[in-house]
């Protein structure tokens, strides 16, 4: 399904439906099954979800890309041969931290040494515990919608996410009518 955004937007462009995300329920029932079965599985899902980057940049973070006492994690490798900083949450860091430790990872290989498809397998066989085709890039889309319906400015997650344009996020803008009658009930009239 596409919808046309109306002309005097500056997103004049065609937008694209987004149906391939996850509710923040689903992601932590994923999470769970992956917390029980894999460290490493559990810490990928759980970056993917917490910085929505791609599963390429996902691939290349190295030890040395984490700073701790920031809450960052740089991505050096970017779509488009670009670097951005992504913030993540300290448990999350430290969690990280732990595994780069156990493993005896040196600083500049990749904390998680795995192909793009591999990756997508793991994705998949976790989505199926909740009965639905996951792909990396559906934390991807989880992340964003999840990111605007809690208030996220729209130039602030295209920072996050990497776009080189706004027309690009605003694909993001998309609300379920829970959401609208939400926002509709704590509006005063």
């Amino acid at each position: 399904m596409t919808t046309v955004i109306a002309d005097k937007s500056p997103f004049r462009q065609c937008v694209k439906n987004i149906t391939d995300y996850l509710e923040k329920e689903q992601v932590d029932q994923v999470l769970a099954a992956a917390h029980q079965c894999s460290t490493r599985d559990y810490l990928m899902l759980r970056v993917l979800w917490r910085t929505g980057v791609r599963v390429n940049e996902l691939l290349t973070i190295m030890p040395r890309d984490i700073e701790p006492n920031n809450s960052v994690v740089n991505v050096t490798k970017a779509k488009g041969g670009k670097q951005r900083r992504v913030h993540l949450d300290a448990e999350t860091i430290e969690m990280l931290s732990d595994y780069v430790s156990a493993q005896q990872l040196p600083d500049d290989q990749p904390i998680f040494a795995l192909k793009q498809r591999q990756v997508r397998n793991i994705v998949k066989r976790y989505g199926s515990i909740i009965g639905k085709d996951v792909h990396p890039h559906t934390f991807r889309h989880s992340f964003a919608i999840h990111c605007v319906r809690n208030g996220w400015d729209i130039r602030r997650l295209q920072q996050v996410l990497g776009h080189s344009s706004l027309n690009v996020t605003a694909v993001y803008l998309q609300f379920n009518d829970q959401d609208i009658k939400e926002l509709y009930d704590k509006t005063p009239f």
